[in-house]
């Protein structure tokens, strides 16, 4: 039996890269994932990979920037598998305009809806219940820019996570004493999709000293394993090669 047997997970980003490894990570060690993600034909392929794994998986087409469609995501997620145990938000986007004059105020918006907002709208509507059943995670996929705010990173991308920093300490003032968890996750520079959005290309042999997905997913499960009575509120990760 797998450490996470039974457990319901929410995994936002799902269609690739650290998403991806997270919810097969997750279906290995027998969680029923439900796939939050805009691709659907991508996210039948990780369903497939986390059924591969002994898990059984849900594909959850969705726009995290619509409200009325994580709210659908959520609805049938407990149809198919009850109530949410663990919910991953790990949905997120950059841009290639990374200052202040070159982001326009609409590109500001985009990525603030997809980052911050789609996470705070998926814990507003998974928090109540699990109060209620006085147990349940939020792990929360920021970034170090959220730490260490950049032109690097971009004025718009920095600024979300951040944001994400006090969503998440709000989420364990308001629900650690009704046994809700809520972990902020920062990750450095990773190999995914989203690292060829930076002005600066990176080689093969760069991103190969990067965090992998599979580095991600293993602290995720690690911290999904945990007894409830433990609630890592932080962790920050880098690579040790830069």
């Amino acid at each position: 039996m797998g450490k996470l047997q039974d457990k319901t997970i929410v995994v936002t980003g799902a269609s690739s890269g650290f998403g991806e490894a997270i919810a097969i990570a997750c279906a290995a060690e027998g969680a029923r994932v439900s796939l939050v993600a805009r691709r659907a034909e991508l996210l039948e392929q990780v369903a497939a990979a986390a059924r591969a794994e002994g898990g059984e998986a849900l594909v959850c087409p969705t726009d995290v920037s619509a409200d009325a469609q994580i709210h659908a995501a959520v609805e049938q997620t407990r149809a198919a598998f009850g109530p949410v145990d663990v919910l991953v938000n790990n949905a997120g986007a950059n841009i290639p305009q990374r200052s202040i004059t070159d982001t326009s105020a609409e590109q500001w918006r985009e990525l603030m809806d997809i980052n911050l907002t789609s996470a705070y709208v998926f814990t507003r509507a998974v928090l109540p219940e699990m109060k209620a059943r006085g147990d349940g995670l939020i792990i929360n996929i920021a970034s170090r820019a959220g730490m260490f705010p950049s032109i690097g990173a971009g004025v718009a991308y920095s600024t979300s996570k951040i944001g994400m920093e006090a969503l998440n300490a709000v989420t364990n003032e308001e629900g650690n004493a009704q046994g809700v968890r809520a972990c902020l996750f920062n990750p450095g520079a990773g190999n995914t999709p989203i690292i060829d959005r930076r002005p600066v290309k990176f080689s093969q042999e760069q991103k190969m000293k990067m965090i992998q997905p599979e580095d991600i997913a293993d602290t995720v499960v690690f911290i999904a394993c945990l007894p409830p009575r433990v609630n890592i509120d932080l962790v920050s990760m880098l690579p040790t090669k830069s």
